[in-house]
């Protein structure tokens, strides 16, 4: 999971130095962040729902797919030097509209990775811990409110 959060992090940086450095351009180095953004943004609800309706995990790999798909498309095309701004634009545009699902796909596969006798075992032993820190006195339980604490003075 941190591996597909960086890389996608290291995406973004590279984007933007390899559009200032192909094309010696802040315009289209800004062009290319802002579409490698805005579209995402603009699907993620609709990303949201077809992860809840389809495979998690299917969904994420069809955007690692695309995302491969693009890197080594612009790699390639640059290689070549057929690789103008537009297609650039286009690519990293296509790009965007999978990533949701990923990004959003994986915060949202980690609980399902842990099953119900985890989750139980896991509540019991942060309500233990809690209970040892308040027989200290170094938390303690707020009054009417079931599951809030706050740190002893």
């Amino acid at each position: 999971m941190m591996l597909g959060r960086t890389a996608s992090s290291m995406v973004s940086l590279i984007l933007v130095l390899f559009a200032l450095d192909r094309y010696q351009s802040a315009a289209v180095a800004g062009a290319a962040t802002f579409l490698s953004i805005a579209p995402g943004l603009l699907v993620s609800p609709i990303a949201g729902a077809l992860l809840d309706r389809h495979g998690r995990t299917r969904l994420i790999f069809v955007d690692y797919v695309v995302a491969a798909t693009a890197l080594v498309l612009i790699a390639v095309l640059d290689a070549a030097g057929s690789l103008p701004v537009p297609l650039l634009l286009l690519i990293v545009t296509a790009h965007s509209l999978t990533f949701p699902l990923s990004n959003a796909g994986m915060r949202t596969l980690f609980p399902v990775l842990r099953s119900a006798h985890e989750e139980r075992f896991a509540l019991a032993e942060t309500l233990a811990h809690l209970r040892y820190l308040e027989r200290r006195g170094k938390v303690r339980e707020i009054d009417g409110a079931p599951a809030k604490w706050s740190a002893s003075k």
